[in-house]
C-alpha cells in the first residue's frame, strides 16, 4: 500500500514551557481516540474527522492540503493500528506532538501487510479540540507494535530569548549537514530524542543515535519548506524536501529549548535510495 495510504504521511508540532504529565496524556488520549475511530469506522473516516482544516499530506517532496486528499480517496478496507509511545506538549497547551508504532492488516487476524513508525503533529483549534496537523511516516520491518513499549515524555523545556530567529536554527543545521554530513547532527542530541530514520526501527537515546547516524547516507540535502514556534517559545517544528540523487522524499523535526539550547526532540526523515 502506498505511504499516502497509511498514518503516516504528513506533518505538524507542539508548544510550551515548563512540560506536565498531564500535558503529555492530552495528546496520548487524543491520539488514542483517533486510532479507535480507525479501527472501529475505518481509516479514511477517522482522518477525516481529526485532521486539521489547514493539515498537509507529503508524497515523494510534494505537499498538498490533507482533507482534499482524503476525501478523494476510495473506501480503504484495510486496516490501520497505531499507538502512541512518545508525547508531548508545551504548557501553553496549544500543540503537541506524538510518535509509535504501526501496523496495517487486511483483517484483525491477518498477516501485516506494512509496518513502522508515525509521528504526528497536534494542534488545538479555536474550538479548543485537538487536531492532526501533520503525520509523517516511517517504514520499517518486522512490527513492533506488540511489543511492550516504555512510555517517553520530554524532559524539561525552557523559553528561548525572545525576538531569537527559530528558524535560523534549522537553517543552520541544513548548512553544516553540508559541510559535516551527520556530524552536524551530534550536538542537538539529548536523552529524550527519538529518530525514525528510513527504514530502521526507532532510535533513541543519545547512544542507539549515533549508531545508526551510520545508516543515514552523508550526502542529503534538506530544504526547508515551513514550520511554526509555540507561544512559550519551547517548542518548534521544521518541515521540509530530503533531496538524494535528483529524488525527493521528506523530513520532520520537532526541537525542544533546554537550558543548554535548542536540542532535537524527534527527527523524521525519509529518503530514496
Amino acid at each position: 500500500m502506498s505511504s499516502l495510504l497509511t498514518k503516516t504521511t504528513w506533518l505538524p508540532l507542539l508548544i510550551g514551557c515548563c512540560l506536565q504529565a498531564s500535558a503529555q496524556d492530552e495528546i496520548t488520549i487524543a491520539e488514542q481516540a483517533f486510532a479507535q475511530m480507525a479501527k472501529d469506522s475505518g481509516t479514511q473516516k477517522a482522518f477525516l474527522h481529526f485532521l486539521d482544516s489547514n493539515s498537509i499530506v507529503f508524497h515523494k517532496g510534494q505537499s498538498q492540503a490533507a482533507l482534499p486528499f482524503w476525501k478523494s480517496l476510495s473506501h480503504d478496507r484495510e486496516l490501520l493500528f497505531w499507538k502512541p509511545v512518545y508525547t508531548g506538549m508545551a504548557a501553553s497547551g496549544e500543540m503537541g506532538f506524538s510518535t509509535g508504532p504501526f501496523e496495517q492488516r487486511d483483517a484483525p487476524a491477518s498477516p501485516v501487510n506494512a509496518s513502522g513508525s508515525y509521528s504526528s503533529v497536534w494542534v488545538k483549534n479555536k474550538q479548543g479540540v485537538w487536531k492532526v496537523f501533520i503525520d509523517l511516516g516511517m517504514p520499517y520491518k518486522p512490527s513492533l507494535f506488540q511489543k511492550d513499549w516504555e512510555r517517553t515524555v520530554p524532559g524539561s523545556l525552557s523559553p528561548a530569548t525572545a525576538g531569537a530567529n527559530w528558524q535560523q536554527v534549522e537553517q543552520d543545521l541544513i548548512t553544516q549537514y553540508r559541510q559535516k554530513g551527520n556530524k552536524a547532527l551530534l550536538p542537538y542530541l539529548t536523552n529524550r530524542s527519538w529518530f525514525n530514520i528510513q527504514d530502521q526501527p526507532p532510535l533513541h537515546t543519545i547512544n542507539d543515535i549515533t549508531t545508526g547516524l551510520k545508516q543515514i547516507p552523508a550526502d542529503l540535502q534538506f530544504e526547508y519548506l515551513g514550520g511554526a514556534i509555540s507561544a512559550g517559545r519551547d517548542l518548534f517544528y521544521a518541515y521540509g524536501v530530503v533531496n538524494r540523487n535528483g529524488k525527493k522524499e521528506n523530513y520532520l523535526r520537532v526541537w525542544g529549548h533546554e537550558n543548554d539550547g535548542w536540542k532535537l526532540l524527534l527527527q523524521v526523515l525519509r529518503w530514496v535510495r
